[in-house]
């Protein structure tokens, strides 16, 4: 498991590091995050195709977080829930984390510059 842990954090850092914007400080309800996914990841029980996302962060009333990603070709937005980690960002840099499950890339962990927690998405 360790092996996959390290496969998709060693892909998060050369795939999707390099095509993450921060575009606000994230954080506050209505906030944004800009991401460039080079090629398909599943998020919950959807699938966001290759392309860049804005991404929507909404707190819930039982202390999760509801994240709305929506694409810049005008698809239907896609939300997924994630529960907040005591882990927080090593460098303290915006990033995610993926990791592969049965040969498919999923979102696994988010992290938030200024944040000193991390988002876990369910699978």
């Amino acid at each position: 498991m360790s092996t996959l842990k390290n496969l998709g954090i060693k892909f998060a850092g050369a795939a999707i590091g390099a095509g993450m914007l921060a575009s606000a400080a994230f954080g506050l309800t209505g906030s944004v995050l800009t991401v460039n996914l080079p090629q398909s990841v599943s998020v919950g029980s959807a699938v966001l195709p290759s392309g860049e996302y804005k991404i929507t962060e909404l707190s819930m009333n039982d202390g999760n977080s509801l994240f709305v990603f929506r694409s810049d070709k005008g698809n239907e937005a896609v939300s997924a829930v994630a529960t907040k980690s005591a882990e927080p960002a090593a460098d303290q840099k915006t990033s995610v984390v993926l990791s592969k499950d049965n040969g498919t890339l999923r979102l696994d962990k988010m992290f938030i510059a200024g944040e000193n927690i991390g988002y876990q998405f369910a699978k």
